[in-house]
């Protein structure tokens, strides 16, 4: 399967010059958090995240009316060509630790988003599980993974020390994994 399949047929997106209450509105209209940033040819620049919003323009006192959006964006951008595989997109997902990435068309401009859900929701459920473990797993982990305050970020290291099969949770049958719904609970109208 082809990631651009999973897509829908327009993204929303920003432009360079959208603030970042430009941003907030459209995620909470769209019900995302999650918009590429894109230049006038549809060339992605960035990203940015409801999370960025929040620890890069809220906490330190920005003026959401004021601020670009691109000053507190990601970049570059995570990417993956929209005709590839759903695999290279899983494993670029496992591998940058990321549950979105932004697909792009052959040109380099903006196709669409696939999203760890749509791993879930399509993949074989081996892959989708083992994918979607490593990417919660870094979550899980955060900033500092672990480290005392006077070590470096995580995300400051040149390479990011994934972690061994062995060292991820391990999963138990569960309705998400192939497990059944019926756990004797009292259920309510």
């Amino acid at each position: 399967m082809k990631c651009i399949e999973l897509t829908g047929i327009k993204p929303e997106m920003l432009s360079e010059k959208h603030t970042v209450a430009d941003a907030a509105r459209i995620m909470a209209e769209a019900s995302i958090g999650f918009l590429p940033i894109c230049d006038g040819a549809r060339k992605v620049l960035g990203v940015v995240t409801d999370r960025d919003i929040v620890v890069r323009a809220m906490a330190k006192g920005l003026d959401p009316t004021k601020t670009l959006a691109a000053t507190i964006m990601t970049s570059p951008a995570v990417t993956c060509l929209a005709e590839a595989e759903l695999q290279a997109a899983e494993d670029l997902m496992v591998e940058e630790g990321k549950g979105r990435i932004v697909l792009l068309r052959a040109d380099g401009t903006l196709a669409g988003i696939i999203s760890i859900g749509d791993v879930i929701a399509n993949a074989p459920r081996a892959e989708a599980v083992h994918t979607l473990k490593a990417v919660l797993w870094q979550e899980a982990l955060g900033p500092r993974a672990g480290a005392a305050a006077d070590q470096p970020l995580l995300k400051d290291l040149p390479v990011v020390p994934r972690p061994r099969e062995a060292d991820l949770p391990h999963t138990t049958e569960s309705v998400f994994s192939g497990g059944h719904r019926d756990t004797g609970t009292k259920e309510f109208p």
